[in-house]
């Protein structure tokens, strides 16, 4: 037993990329007439980037309005039409009911107001068709105005002045917006064998080639179930939010990580093989009573009772020491004792960090100096201390 550290990490590789990037493009075809930023340029939400030749949407805009414009004059012209047609209608009932007017007037009459009414609802349906095709042809234009969509700068820019966009068939991108680098995101690849060791909220330490001495940090995000596989390698990707508020950490950087899994510092900690030694002349010792408590239970799950026999009932008792001490969180080991009337003493311990070497000894009978026997230590019949 001694003090050292306890850490238990799994390794992973991973790649930096902005906490957020958007790919900026047109939504219609046209020249490219300005840029207004270049790589590496900080922009706001709603900043003018580049600007295409408004040109043919505005003439666009202007045929619209103008067909507006007519499909209005059609309106008021069918409404006047309509309400001419029904004053004269009324004029004609009244002389009609004076007997002066015939029925066949009245008729004819009324049939050509409905018909004024007809043209006048077509005509109000064409001048709101012809309000929506200016409102697309307004937004068109507007269009011709790449502006940024976030708060960042420009990551990548993959257009030149004059240039032609076609967004006939897909968006063509013009920029890549990404966000400020004070967080920055790492997509690892952890090893399917490491996976199961994975929870989100770990904390994780990674380093970078071009700052070797420097240890960043971050957080753990939940396991992805996307399996990545290269050749006979499995590896599943998690995300890791990290933080650097002096922007070294660059876009493409290939990150070392760590997921700190357990992590102690000048702790009481013993080697965790001390944790699997059996001694092959031991047997836990139980009261009568405590049998008793034992078969009764396994009576209960329709289990065998302790069985008589010494080597049989060595092996119950041992199995049911091993549940009492899972039931309690705790442990047993064997101390040496050379100066004592037994080789070994059994002690009970509670353990917290672990690694692949180490094990922390949050309480326990042990004390500085003592002697843990080890399965190593052990030779292959269970038997005596090396």
């Amino acid at each position: 037993m001694d003090r050292g550290n306890i850490s238990d990490i799994v390794p992973a590789i991973g790649t930096i990329r902005p906490a957020a990037s958007v790919e900026v493009g047109a939504e219609i075809s046209g020249r490219v007439a300005e840029i207004l930023v270049d790589f590496d340029d900080p922009v706001q939400e709603g900043q003018l980037l580049a600007r295409l030749d408004p040109g043919p949407w505005e003439a666009a805009l202007e045929r619209e309005e103008s067909a507006l414009a007519v499909a209005r004059a059609d309106l008021t012209a069918a409404r006047a039409r309509s309400a001419r047609l029904r004053a004269e209608l009324n004029r004609t009932l009244e002389l009609h009911e004076r007997g002066v007017a015939t029925q066949s007037r009245l008729d004819d009459l009324q049939l050509e107001h409905d018909e004024a009414l007809a043209q006048a609802d077509r005509a109000e349906a064409l001048v709101a068709s012809a309000q929506a095709r200016v409102r697309d042809a307004e937004i068109n234009r507007a269009r011709t105005e790449i502006r940024a969509p976030i708060d960042g700068f420009v990551l990548e820019r993959r257009v030149e002045t004059g240039q032609s966009v076609n967004a006939a068939l897909s968006t063509p991108v013009l920029f890549v917006v990404a966000a400020s680098l004070d967080a920055v995101v790492i997509e690892a690849r952890v090893a399917e064998a490491d996976v199961g060791r994975i929870e989100e909220g770990m904390e994780v330490r990674f380093r970078v080639d071009a700052f070797p001495n420097a240890y960043f940090t971050g957080t753990s995000g939940p396991v992805r179930r996307a399996p990545e596989r290269q050749g006979r390698f499995v590896s599943y990707p998690v995300l890791i939010e990290a933080s650097d508020p002096y922007q070294r950490l660059l876009p493409g950087m290939t990150a070392s990580v760590e997921f700190v899994n357990a992590e102690a510092r000048e702790v009481t900690r013993i080697p965790v093989q001390a944790l699997y030694a059996m001694m092959s002349d031991w047997s836990p010792t139980f009261t009568d009573e405590e049998i008793a408590e034992i078969n009764a239970l396994q009576d209960a799950y329709g289990y065998p009772r302790v069985p008589e026999d010494p080597r049989g009932r060595r092996a119950a008792l041992i199995g049911a020491r091993a549940a009492q001490l899972i039931i309690a969180g705790e442990q047993d080991v064997f101390v040496r004792t050379p100066d004592g009337p037994e080789p070994y003493e059994v002690r009970i311990i509670r353990v917290g960090a672990e690694d692949n070497d180490f094990v922390e000894i949050v309480e326990g009978d042990l004390e500085p100096g003592d002697e843990v026997i080890l399965r190593d230590h052990l030779d292959y019949d269970w038997g005596a201390v090396n």
